[in-house]
């Protein structure tokens, strides 16, 4: 096992030429935001793993050995400098502070400012439907992964479903406010309109409903992910009532 000071990039990639099955990535840091690496094993192909700070990597038995190993810097933001160790061996750390990296992922998300949420939602018009819609624009090299959306009905009961792929809806409300105080927006936002169009129930991912003056907030077991040039839109079923939505979220690479 051998231990190598690494300075990945912003841009481009930093080469580790050691042979070995097992890499660590034992420390890294590019001043408080985002030090999450992709390693690129030399021995398969354009095979891409993210690791944050403290955590590890084998390649299997079953293929080939890795002669070097490939690090990029994976939210871009600033150079990361630190440590890997590469080897055949293991490393194992049982520490508080490595169970406390693993677990707390989103303070390092919202730390980055990489986090966001936002909220927007038409009055009521008369023979319409409200929408409110998540959209990602195609020039954000981000893909968005959806974590909840909390619906409000105000004034009326409420019932809306969520529509994934509609095209972009005609109002901006609000780009995605970073959930780091001073942070960047988001170019993501909420948009918002009202159609005479209903939605059929063969369009629908979820369906939601409230009574008036309440909301209800639904987190998936597996969160929604709203590539470029795509969204998010909940769609209501009810006439002439006002739709709000909550969205919550943070964005990664696409790659």
């Amino acid at each position: 096992m051998q231990q190598f000071d690494i300075t990945v990039p912003v841009v481009g990639s930093f080469v580790v030429h050691a042979a070995g099955r097992y890499i660590k990535y034992m420390s890294g840091s590019n001043g408080g935001g985002d030090a999450s690496l992709f390693l690129t094993p030399g021995a398969q192909g354009g095979s891409k793993i993210r690791l944050q700070p403290g955590f590890a990597y084998r390649v299997a038995d079953d293929l080939g050995m890795p002669d070097s190993w490939t690090l990029q810097n994976a939210a871009g933001s600033a150079p990361i400098i630190g440590q890997v160790v590469i080897g055949n061996g293991k490393i194992d750390d049982s520490t508080v502070q490595g169970v406390v990296q693993m677990v707390d992922g989103g303070k390092v998300r919202s730390l980055a400012g990489n986090a966001f949420m936002a909220y927007g939602g038409p009055g009521p018009v008369a023979a319409q439907y409200g929408r409110v819609q998540l959209w990602n624009p195609a020039s954000n090299p981000n893909r968005l992964i959806v974590e909840s959306m909390t619906m409000l009905a105000n004034g009326a009961n409420q019932a809306a479903g969520f529509v994934i792929g509609l095209p972009q809806l005609a109002t901006l409300t609000v780009l995605g406010m970073s959930k780091k105080s001073g942070g960047p927006a988001s170019v993501a936002g909420i948009y918002t309109d009202t159609t005479a169009a209903s939605v059929t129930a063969g369009q629908l991912m979820n369906s939601l409903a409230a009574v008036s003056s309440t909301s209800v907030t639904f987190t998936p077991k597996e969160p929604i992910v709203i590539m470029p040039g795509s969204s998010l839109t909940l769609y209501s079923v009810v006439l002439n009532a006002l739709l709000g939505c909550t969205y919550e979220w943070y964005e990664e690479a696409n790659v």
